[in-house]
């Protein structure tokens, strides 16, 4: 079952950061002195805030549908308030869901991501709008 999960997370993050064919090398950890071109070296790539947040869902959710137990608050599990108030929306519809049959097959990521989109889009709106402080 734990490899099904890394397996889907692999899925989850390839799709969502857009690497879906891309071949994967490893790489070197960056050095902090400058390149031979003379500028600094780049650190790691950033993770995107959907992919973040896809990373930060998915296993939750997986462990709730695989019957974990009371998985805790939100914080315990460094969530964010938005991402657990998504994790327990997806947990109802889940279970909806499942008291019909089965889960669709892919599911869990398509729903995730979903989610993290929406999470995100509504983070850029707010920080689009002024807050009324000087």
């Amino acid at each position: 079952m734990r490899m099904r999960l890394v397996a889907g997370l692999v899925v989850v993050v390839a799709a969502v950061s857009g690497c879906g064919g891309a071949a994967v090398t490893t790489a070197s950890p960056p050095t902090a002195g400058p390149s031979s071109a003379g500028r600094p070296s780049a650190g790691p790539p950033e993770v995107s805030p959907v992919a973040d947040c896809v990373l930060s869902i998915t296993p939750w959710l997986q462990t709730s549908l695989d019957g974990g137990s009371d998985l805790g608050d939100y914080q315990e599990m460094g969530l964010s308030s938005a991402q657990g108030g998504a994790l327990r929306e997806l947990q109802r519809r889940a279970a909806a869901l499942r008291a019909q049959g089965p889960l669709p097959s892919g599911w869990v990521t398509t729903e995730v991501k979903r989610v993290c989109v929406s999470i995100d889009e509504a983070r850029a709106t707010m920080t689009e709008k002024p807050t009324g402080w000087p």
